[in-house]
């Protein structure tokens, strides 16, 4: 080292060129291209496109190095031409409307609640050795025991919940939900104190484009009923802030570990009721202005 000094005056060692890089800055280029030709494409699937003398993990190194990194994808339901342009046209018609206007909006959906996978990712703590030790595993089931809920909410509160037995028809939804339970939901949250308890309050009625939903005799009960629809497009759960409210709920019932039918039922009541807070329900209504993420996103699915 002093000889180094010496005759250089540094003692850090001096750059060496090492193995020759196995491809040209122009070659990483066109590795991403084909990348972006097509994002699902594995590394060897790259690898025999491109140069088949380089190993998987070098094309995934220059991938990474490019800003490309491998995700699990998010799931999302597929938009076919004609829905991405009424989604598009249903976020222009509403992306001005202010929060006094969507708080005057009864949000609804059916949900399925489960016994076993409905509180998200789960995380356990094993030695070497232990992943198959009984008290290290997650059971799942193949039909796991589940019920079928029906409810809504307001930035001002939730809606009766009603548990749906069998397939819902039009008729079980006009005779079952909308009069007993939605309407009566809609008169606690929307009607004055000092307002008849049996008249109409002055709300909009959201609701999926189901079968169900859009039965002629369910459209002549909200004809009947002086009640207004928001109109909506097809396969946008994104859309709706009660499906982020439905997220929520099946963790909370998941963290009561319910074990039959009789408590999963329960315990969907009592966290329904009793849990979730008025500021969460405004926070979900408050988000509406997701309407500029669609038109952002060119009608294709956002990250709500």
């Amino acid at each position: 080292m002093c000889r180094k000094f010496e005759t250089s005056q540094c003692v850090t060692d001096k750059s060496q060129s090492g193995r020759k890089r196995k491809s040209t800055d122009r070659e990483d280029r066109q590795l991403v291209r084909l990348c972006f030709a097509d994002r699902h494409k594995t590394s060897a699937e790259l690898q025999r496109e491109w140069k088949p003398d380089v190993c998987a993990s070098t094309i995934r190194r220059r991938l990474i190095a490019n800003g490309l990194n491998g995700r699990i994808p998010r799931k999302k339901p597929f938009l076919n031409k004609l829905q991405r342009s009424k989604r598009l046209q249903w976020a222009k018609d509403h992306k001005d409307w202010s929060n006094e206007q969507w708080a005057r909006v009864l949000w609804s959906d059916e949900s399925k609640i489960s016994i076993f996978g409905t509180d998200g990712v789960h995380y356990v703590r094993c030695r070497n050795g232990e992943d198959l030790s009984p008290q290290c595993l997650l059971p799942t089931m193949k039909h796991p025991l589940s019920v079928m809920i029906w409810s809504c909410m307001s930035s001002t509160g939730v809606g009766r919940l009603h548990i749906c037995e069998g397939m819902v028809t039009g008729q079980k939804y006009r005779d079952e939900i909308l009069g007993p339970k939605m309407l009566t939901s809609a008169r606690s949250l929307f009607l004055q104190a000092d307002a008849p308890a049996d008249s109409v309050p002055d709300f909009i009625y959201q609701q999926d484009s189901a079968p169900c939903h859009t039965a002629k005799i369910v459209q002549n009960w909200f004809t009947q009923n002086s009640i207004s629809t928001l109109t909506w497009p097809g396969n946008s759960p994104d859309l709706n802030p009660i499906e982020n409210l439905w997220f929520r709920l099946k963790a909370l019932v998941a963290k009561r570990r319910p074990s039959n039918k009789r408590q999963l039922v329960e315990a969907t009541i009592h966290c329904w009721n009793h849990v979730i807070t008025p500021q969460e329900l405004q926070g979900l209504v408050e988000s509406m202005p997701r309407c500029i993420a669609v038109l952002k996103a060119k009608g294709y699915p956002t990250k709500y």
